[in-house]
């Protein structure tokens, strides 16, 4: 049977930064993730749970939304 999680939408989350003026060299001034590593985030790579931590932490401050306002997708993960 197929279970319904949710992940975090990198792409959105790091474009909603962007849309409050952040650039990649402000992201990695503030959370120290290297500028090529947030562009993978960007292009689809999974961050390491620390970044990903740090970048959501960075995201609820700059918008003022809580941890479960995130963007997120919702994926089917099935168990065989």
């Amino acid at each position: 049977m197929a279970k319904r999680r949710c992940k975090t939408d990198w792409f959105r989350l790091l474009s909603d930064l962007k849309r409050f003026g952040f650039s990649h060299n402000d992201i990695f001034k503030r959370t120290s993730i290297p500028i090529g590593t947030i562009s993978g985030y960007k292009q689809g790579s999974e961050p390491k749970h620390a970044d990903g931590e740090r970048l959501i932490r960075l995201w609820c401050e700059v918008t003022g939304g809580n941890r479960e306002d995130a963007p997120t997708v919702s994926r089917r993960s099935a168990h065989f």
